[in-house]
């Protein structure tokens, strides 16, 4: 699974895909969490419950936030920085501007 699956700040899930370097979902419930797993991974629930799998699998959210970039172009500057501010992070000033530098990066590419 090319992404990361944290707990937000707002006690909500998210998957931040590690290939388009933006979050693919959010603000799943744990039930919702567990039939992305499910329906999306192959999660065998027979073989092991969510909360086994969390304790295994689960990234913290200022680990996973670090592949936010610019990668894909699908996540803008203030896009990115919007979401984590809905989420309810509190350091999302500060944190984007120690990761602007993706986003310059690749907007002079493109000229």
């Amino acid at each position: 699974m090319p992404g990361l699956i944290a707990k937000q700040p707002n006690n909500l899930y998210c998957r931040i895909s590690t290939v388009v370097e933006a979050p693919t979902h959010h603000d799943m419930t744990k039930e919702e969490l567990e039939y992305y797993l499910i329906n999306e991974r192959s999660l065998d629930i027979n073989l092991v419950t969510l909360e086994q799998w969390l304790a295994v699998y689960e990234v913290d959210f200022n680990v996973a936030i670090k592949q936010i970039g610019s990668g894909s172009g699908n996540l803008t500057f203030e896009e990115a920085k919007e979401w984590l501010k809905e989420v309810g992070y509190q350091h999302a000033d500060e944190f984007m501007k120690k990761i602007a530098y993706r986003w310059e990066e690749w907007e002079e590419e493109d000229d």
